[in-house]
């Protein structure tokens, strides 16, 4: 029994032999107004994440965060989110990586016209990373290929646009 403990103590720690914690997040700020109708929205976001490097090209992670919504004359709306993820980095030349981030996604609150409601997703996000040191990184990911349902609502789609443009930063230890 003690050789088995010794093994698997043996083979955990030669998987994670490179592995790295890392912490950051992303803040998000939004205003939309709609000059046809006189609707404007302000959304601020702020999302907290934690992951774990495997090895060069995969991480796990998950987002935890909260969104809140202002909508023009009416009440404001917050919705709590978690989103667990792993990214694939598929391509790297000196300090910039190309990922592809593959995960889940649950929302529950008031958003987007439901009230205490909850929001299932799935879906892939392209992205880009800087390493501006060994300990500092820069993420960009943007648009995505995914599905979501609310109530009785479901959407499926592929958008890649700067409309859905996101900005992050982590620190590895």
């Amino acid at each position: 029994m003690k050789k088995l403990i010794l093994s698997a103590v043996v083979a955990l720690a030669a998987m994670t032999a490179n592995a790295q914690i890392w912490v950051g997040g992303e803040v998000g700020f939004n205003y939309h107004n709609n000059d046809d109708t006189d609707v404007s929205v302000t959304t601020f976001t702020v999302a907290p994440e934690i992951g774990y490097t495997l090895n060069d090209n995969w991480d796990l992670a998950i987002k935890i965060g909260d969104e809140y919504s202002k909508v023009k004359d009416m009440d404001a709306r917050n919705a709590f989110f978690v989103n667990p993820y792993a990214r694939y980095t598929f391509y790297k030349t000196g300090k910039v990586g190309f990922f592809l981030d593959g995960g889940f996604s649950i929302k529950t609150g008031d958003f987007d016209g439901y009230e205490d409601e909850t929001q299932f997703g799935i879906g892939i996000r392209p992205g880009v990373k800087f390493a501006a040191s060994d300990k500092v990184t820069f993420v960009a990911s943007f648009g995505g290929l995914g599905y979501t349902k609310v109530a009785d609502d479901s959407d499926f789609g592929f958008n890649v646009n700067g409309n859905m443009l996101q900005f992050g930063c982590y620190y590895s230890f």
